[in-house]
């Protein structure tokens, strides 16, 4: 195996940038590994510690990208740093695609500002270290914040969050992966019409969940507001959730209200109940992997996600729901004749608020689930136990891209689950939009019918939920149709598909205990 680090001096490229060349550079023949990173100290060590030489990284600086490969041969680093010159063709502020001048870039907030004076938000995806920095700079401007930046110290996101409250602005982060403000997606975000239902979420794929949701019955959007993470903890104090939902409140496109979080502080969340009660339009709040509490002072508290987005498409103007149709390929099923205790789910997902969904319809069936105290590793045997596993998680994206933008760690993971004979039902979900892997169900196909081959006849069921709208660019019916064809049972929310996985591994259980 040959190893290599590229250091490309004063090239700096935004976080979605830098995940988009990791994985064009990763798909490239010969390439095991791929990954493009700028120069923090953070980062350099995270390189170092994944066996990158050190000597190599210590002359970047944070306004320098890594490019840190592994291929098969040298032979193979040649043709990625090709392509690497390709790709950065034209990203520069003197050349274009074609090679020709570019235009004058900006180089600074102000400047930005100063060539678009309309603009009323900018977006900030800079190293953790400089990005409260150039957040307060769109402040002082008087614009709004999409942060998408991870690495930012709690203290100076309370501090950003409180400015913004007296500024009357948002700051959306930080590490917000995801917002639709006025049609326009931001981060990772799916292609929605516009509509009456409002969304302020401390998740963004429960903002993605919700969202398809509402498009499959043909509900739009008015806003979709990421609040990041942290937003609900007693620190922050929901500062940025209780902007957004009195900016939903006010909005006269906006006919009713969605929340969605997780793990929201028990004073925090008392706190916003107050300000939902009093919002004045219907409201729905999904606490992710809390049991649905019903109608508490005209606020309904979800079971689910799929309660809440249904609660919203009713409140919008939607029909009765269409019955679920049968969504099956020919998926593999019935008993594998093992002995008790020797049967189990493993969910792998993309999406954190996902898996949080997953584990919560996984009890209500029975199934009890864990989630691993270290991260899996191919070269180690599962765990024992149903697990749930967020591969999206920073213990698995230290050096990668995410997953939904590149599959590599998922795929190694499932192949080593179906190796695993105890592993009887996979569920996985697949993520689809903007900013995701571009055609990721072919990919996820071919590690699936890996897994089943090596398992000697023995049967693995295999669910997966696809979260897409009916204008994702990657086709959602054409990814599902791909899964369907390889006999994946396909379902269109978490919640759907947790609860397929359960009457799934249900008829061994029953089998055994005959």
């Amino acid at each position: 195996m040959s190893t290599l680090v590229l250091v490309r001096s004063g090239c700096y490229q935004d976080s979605a940038r830098l995940m988009q060349v990791s994985r064009e550079l990763a798909a490239v023949p010969g390439v095991s590994e791929a990954v493009a990173m700028m120069g923090t100290e953070t980062n350099r060590r995270l390189l170092a510690d994944a066996g990158f030489p050190e000597a190599e990284l210590e002359r970047a600086t944070p306004l320098d990208m890594i490019v840190a490969l592994r291929a098969e041969s040298p032979g193979a680093l040649e043709a990625v740093q090709a392509s690497l010159d390709r790709l950065l063709a034209g990203r520069g502020a003197t050349a274009t695609a074609d090679g020709t001048a570019a235009a004058w870039r900006p180089g600074t907030i102000a400047e930005a500002l100063e060539t678009h004076p309309g603009a009323n938000l900018v977006t900030v995806a800079v190293p953790g270290p400089y990005a409260a920095f150039a957040a307060h700079r769109a402040l002082d401007a008087g614009r709004s914040v999409f942060l998408f930046s991870d690495n930012v110290s709690l203290a100076d996101e309370v501090v950003l969050k409180r400015r913004a409250v007296g500024l009357g602005l948002l700051v959306m982060g930080p590490d917000c992966g995801t917002a639709i403000l006025s049609g326009v997606g931001l981060g990772f975000a799916n292609r929605v019409e516009r509509g009456p239902v409002g969304i302020v979420g401390a998740s963004g794929t429960g903002i993605q969940e919700l969202s398809c949701l509402l498009d499959r019955r043909g509900i739009g959007i008015s806003h979709a507001i990421g609040t990041g993470s942290r937003d609900l903890s007693a620190e922050v104090d929901g500062a940025m959730t209780q902007a957004g939902l009195t900016l939903l409140a006010h909005d006269p496109k906006t006919a009713c209200v969605l929340l969605v979080a997780k793990h929201p502080d028990p004073g925090v969340a008392r706190r916003l109940h107050g300000v939902l009660a009093r919002l004045g339009k219907p409201v729905a709040v999904r606490y992710l992997g809390e049991p649905a509490r019903g109608v508490v002072d005209g606020v309904l508290y979800a079971g689910s996600l799929d309660e809440a987005a249904e609660a919203a498409a009713k409140w919008g103007g939607a029909g009765p729901a269409p019955a679920e149709a049968a969504a099956t390929g020919q998926e593999e099923g019935g008993g594998t004749g093992q002995g008790p205790g020797e049967v189990r789910i493993v969910g792998l997902f993309g999406g954190g608020s996902l898996a949080a969904e997953a584990r919560c319809v996984l009890a209500a069936h029975g199934v009890e689930t864990v989630v691993p105290a270290e991260k899996l590793s191919v070269l180690s045997p599962l765990p024992p136990g149903n697990l749930v596993v967020d591969t999206g998680d920073d213990a698995y994206t230290v050096g990668r891209p995410h997953p939904m933008v590149d599959q590599t760690v998922r795929c190694e993971l499932i192949r080593a689950a179906g190796a695993d004979l105890t592993v009887r039902v996979l569920l996985l979900d697949l993520v689809l939009g903007d900013g995701a892997h571009p055609d990721p169900a072919p990919e996820l196909v071919r590690c699936v019918v890996g897994a089943r081959a090596a398992r000697a006849g023995r049967p693995l069921a295999v669910v997966v939920s696809v979260c897409g709208s009916g204008r994702d660019p990657q086709g959602t019916r054409r990814q599902e149709e791909v899964l369907r064809h390889a006999g994946i049972h396909v379902e269109s929310s978490a919640t759907l598909a947790a609860a397929e996985a359960a009457r799934l591994l249900s008829p061994v259980r029953v089998e055994v205990a005959r």
